[in-house]
């Protein structure tokens, strides 16, 4: 009897939309990111449900059938594994991605997922009642971020700590970090994150990374390369290695002028970078908010039914000193979600 219960509060848990919001004719599940505020106050699963659908509530929430949750004060291969495993098992149980599913990840979501997939065949998930045609990761942490390191050192009290990594950490948090409520940003530490579920995986994921600023860009100076005030390009484009990147691609910068750049040479498998808002920070990627113009790295192509074909135009533009730009025409109409989710679904 109680795990009858169970089951049919899992299934309303995970259920919170019911206006069958479909992307390119598909189901949308999403996966939310790091949550500070559940580091000092572990989460019951009913306030991590409310955290997850209050966290997607400025665009992404309409437009999905499904928000799995999970919790900050735990780890990625631990709690969060299991919490996942059960919305998962739920989501096949209900049918809800036997025509396949687009799953949208937002930060840590990517890393959560990532993991997540490597499993379904230990956790017995039948392929034909739970499809995943495509990820889309905005912001996607799957690589980590040097600023989850200092925090950590802020936290432990190791190494050399100033005053200003202290104010950073705080300022990207909102509070005084302790030993004892670490959580995921464990798993958030470079070293970390790209030691977990680092196998081969079939499902596409497609990259949407912003490079704007956040934080009164004080986090800035301690993430290598280009950043979006938290995660850095080298984790957000998918690189396979650390680096001081400066774009997605050798060949176009973040604000669309095509000339040579410091870029990745290699991704983990099927990891593809489609879009960089040059002024699109952290927070601002899954938001309704107008951000600037977006900078096409891969157009024009399809990935497992789900086609990709952004308006760009590519012309000569006097603040790029007349060098060749291509950009979303009229991109800086909408968010960058919004240019993502209009082209998608189309």
């Amino acid at each position: 009897m109680k795990k009858t219960i169970l089951l049919a509060l899992m299934s309303l848990l995970i259920a919170t939309n019911t206006a069958q919001a479909k992307l390119a004719g598909k189901n949308v599940v999403l996966v939310h990111g790091f949550q500070p505020q559940q580091l000092t106050n572990p989460p019951s699963v009913n306030q991590q449900t409310q955290d997850a659908n209050a966290y997607w509530n400025d665009y992404w929430a309409a437009r999905s059938e499904a928000i799995l949750y999970w919790s900050s004060a735990d780890r990625v291969t631990g709690g969060i594994k299991d919490s996942i495993r059960t919305q998962i098992k739920q989501l096949e149980a209900q049918r809800v991605c036997s025509n396949g599913c687009v799953f949208v990840t937002h930060s840590t979501g990517d890393l959560v997922l990532r993991d997540a997939l490597t499993r379904l065949g230990q956790w017995g998930v039948n392929s034909n009642n739970f499809r995943v045609l495509a990820v889309l990761d905005f912001a996607g942490a799957g690589g980590g971020t040097e600023l989850a390191d200092v925090a950590y050192n802020v936290a432990t009290g190791s190494g050399a700590i100033n005053a200003i990594q202290r104010a950073a950490v705080n300022l990207f948090l909102g509070f005084d970090l302790s030993s004892s409520s670490i959580g995921v940003l464990n798993d958030l530490r470079p070293s970390n994150a790209r030691s977990i579920a680092t196998n081969n995986n079939a499902t596409p994921r497609l990259r949407f990374v912003g490079s704007g600023d956040q934080y009164l860009r004080a986090t800035k100076g301690f993430i290598q390369g280009y950043d979006d005030s938290v995660v850095p390009f080298h984790s957000a484009c998918g690189s396979r290695s650390r680096g001081d990147f400066q774009s997605c691609n050798r060949s176009i910068q973040t604000n669309g002028v095509l000339r040579s750049t410091r870029a990745p040479s290699s991704f983990y498998a099927n990891h593809f970078p489609l879009l960089m808002g040059d002024d699109a920070d952290h927070s601002e990627v899954i938001s309704n908010r107008r951000s600037g113009d977006y900078a096409t790295i891969i157009n024009d192509r399809t990935f497992n039914g789900v086609r990709v074909d952004f308006n760009d135009e590519t012309k000569r533009r006097w603040w790029s000193l007349w060098r060749k730009v291509r950009l979303i025409k009229n991109g800086s109409r909408k968010s960058l979600s919004a240019n993502v989710y209009d082209t998608l679904n189309n």
